[in-house]
């Protein structure tokens, strides 16, 4: 598969460390003097990885408008497993919490989502192949390294895959405003938590095949948390029982 130039320091690093995947470079600007962006790059000659320095011109030439905080990285794309293999990579599905994104189609927004995930206990996120953002080099760089520490699943048929779970154990909760009250769900694991898309929520098919409707009581005068900010909410409560 083609390599892919990816940005920031975060996203370097964790790229690095993790080992999942193939680096070809690591490009640095000669005016950065940030102690970190040093390390990286004893970090990246420690792993056998090229590094080149350049003037800061050809690095905005190279990151295309992209925010780099004066590294990117040229690396083979993120892995994505199959829903099979996530299976088989959970030691104990008692104590397992999955996410699937139902519409999520802002990269900014599932870069969030894949940050809280990974930081919060969530082992893997399912993506549908069609009516969602994809982990393009901006939503990697929004989730700041964090899809090197998680499973991302991309399926066919969402609908389908919430099935197969079902069959495994999996215990399936939809967010929406009229759901129940977070504080008083009692969830089960192994869990699987669906969002929707901010504009039009959860689609209905997915929605039937939900156990329970959970919502995030509100204050104030907003109407809503958006997508990435009450998928945070619910890891959290989730975190407490893995």
């Amino acid at each position: 598969m083609p390599a892919e130039l990816l940005y920031g320091v975060n996203t370097a690093e964790e790229i690095l460390k993790s080992g999942r995947r193939r680096v070809l470079r690591l490009v640095v600007s000669r005016a950065e003097s940030n102690p970190r962006i040093n390390a990286l790059a004893g970090l990246a000659r420690s792993k056998g990885v090229t590094v080149e320095f350049c003037d800061p011109r050809t690095l905005e030439k190279l990151a295309q408008g992209a925010h780099h905080q004066g590294v990117i990285i040229e690396a083979e794309p993120a892995r994505q497993f199959s829903l099979d293999e996530a299976l088989a990579a959970e030691t104990n599905l008692k104590h397992t919490v999955w996410a699937g994104l139902d519409g999520i189609t802002d990269p900014m927004n599932l870069g969030a989502i894949i940050r809280s995930a990974a930081c919060l206990g969530v082992s893997a996120v399912i993506l549908p192949e069609r009516r969602s953002a994809g982990l393009t080099p901006t939503a990697q760089k929004a989730a700041a390294g964090a899809v090197e520490h998680i499973n991302v699943v991309e399926v066919v048929n969402l609908n389908q895959t919430i099935i197969k779970l079902k069959e495994k154990g999996f215990w399936v909760y939809g967010m929406a405003m009229d759901g129940k009250a977070l504080p008083q769900v009692d969830f089960t694991l192994p869990a699987f938590i669906l969002i929707g898309s901010e504009g039009e929520g959860l689609h209905q098919k997915t929605r039937e095949h939900c156990d329970e409707i959970v919502s995030i009581p509100q204050k104030g005068g907003v109407e809503s948390l958006n997508a990435s900010n009450a998928a945070a909410v619910v890891f959290y409560e989730l975190s407490k029982k893995i």
